[in-house]
């Protein structure tokens, strides 16, 4: 199966430092990244009752993480320690990115932020959510004002 990146903007900056970095990598293809700033894959699923968020977190501690939800958005953050290298052992190639990552992502829905719930296992984190029920009314009471 063949899958499309899709992209949805971006600053100018952020593409322009990417194309450098690929330039500075095809000619010494030991360093990919000098910032160690990376971002996680990101997958958003959507059902009829839920919204579910899976993260590529390979290599991470899961106390490692932090999630956060409100109605429209989830920010997923933590942070990838360094692999340490054997004594007298150098780099040939570097391209595994650790250090302090963020996520901002959109949802495709309002959600219920008291439903969410995370899973962590083989390195993917799954967050489901519940969508909050379109239609749903609240009846308010009037008091008399005094």
């Amino acid at each position: 199966m063949t899958y499309i990146k899709i992209n949805f903007g971006g600053s100018f900056e952020d593409e322009f430092q990417k194309a450098v970095d690929e330039v500075f990598h095809l000619v010494r293809p030991a360093f990919k990244n000098y910032k160690c700033a990376w971002h996680p894959n990101i997958d958003v699923y959507e059902s009829m009752e839920e919204v579910i968020v899976l993260a590529d977190m390979a290599g991470i501690n899961k106390e490692e993480l932090n999630i956060e939800v409100d109605r429209k958005r989830i920010k997923i953050a933590g942070i990838r320690k360094a692999i340490r290298l054997l004594n007298n052992a150098r780099y040939c190639q570097a391209e595994i990115p650790h250090g302090y990552f963020e996520r901002n992502v959109a949802l495709p829905a309002p959600v219920d932020v008291q439903s969410a719930v995370a899973s962590y296992a083989d390195g993917i984190l799954v967050v489901r959510i519940n969508k909050l029920l379109p239609g749903k009314t609240h009846c308010v009471s009037v008091i008399s004002a005094k």
